[in-house]
C-alpha cells in the first residue's frame, strides 16, 4: 500500500466533509416547503403520537398539555393541545372536537375519561369539547 502525502489526506478529508454537509443539507430540506417552513405532518386522531385536538403527528420530546384529576379508577382528564396549538395556533392548525367535528377555541379544551387497565396501560376515553359537553 503506498502511503499518502499529507496533501492527499487534506484533500480526502475535505471531500468527506463536504460529503457529509452537503447530504446533511438535502435530507433536511426535504421536510421544508420551499418557504422555508416545515411540513406539517398529520395523523389519525386517536393513534398513538398524534394530538387529539388538532391531529398534528408529535415529534420527539412534544407532549399534549393535559390534567388529570385525582380519582379512583376512572378520572377525569382535561385535554388542552399540543405545542402546535395550545397555547395558541400555529398557522394551519385547526383545532377540532373529536366528538361534535366543531371548532375548538383556544381557551376551551377536551374533556375526558383517564383509566388504568390491567398491566399498567392507560387509556383516555375523550367524551368532547368543553363546549358540546356544557352547552348539551
Amino acid at each position: 500500500m503506498t502511503d499518502l502525502q499529507p496533501l492527499s489526506w487534506m484533500i480526502l478529508v475535505f471531500i468527506g466533509l463536504f460529503l457529509i454537509v452537503f447530504a446533511y443539507v438535502l435530507f433536511s430540506a426535504s421536510a421544508k416547503h420551499a418557504s422555508g417552513k416545515k411540513i406539517r405532518q398529520t395523523g389519525e386522531k386517536g393513534a398513538p403520537g398524534v394530538c387529539p385536538v388538532c391531529g398534528t403527528v408529535l415529534a420527539r420530546g412534544e407532549q399534549v398539555k393535559s390534567a388529570v384529576y385525582p380519582g379512583e379508577d376512572d378520572r377525569l382528564c382535561y385535554i388542552y393541545g399540543c405545542p402546535h396549538c395550545y397555547p395558541s395556533c400555529e398557522n394551519e392548525v385547526h383545532r377540532q372536537c373529536p366528538v361534535c367535528h366543531k371548532t375548538v377555541p383556544n381557551e376551551a379544551h377536551l374533556i375526558a375519561r383517564y383509566f388504568d387497565r390491567r398491566k399498567g396501560k392507560k387509556r383516555v376515553h375523550i367524551l368532547g369539547c368543553s363546549n358540546c359537553r356544557f352547552m348539551s
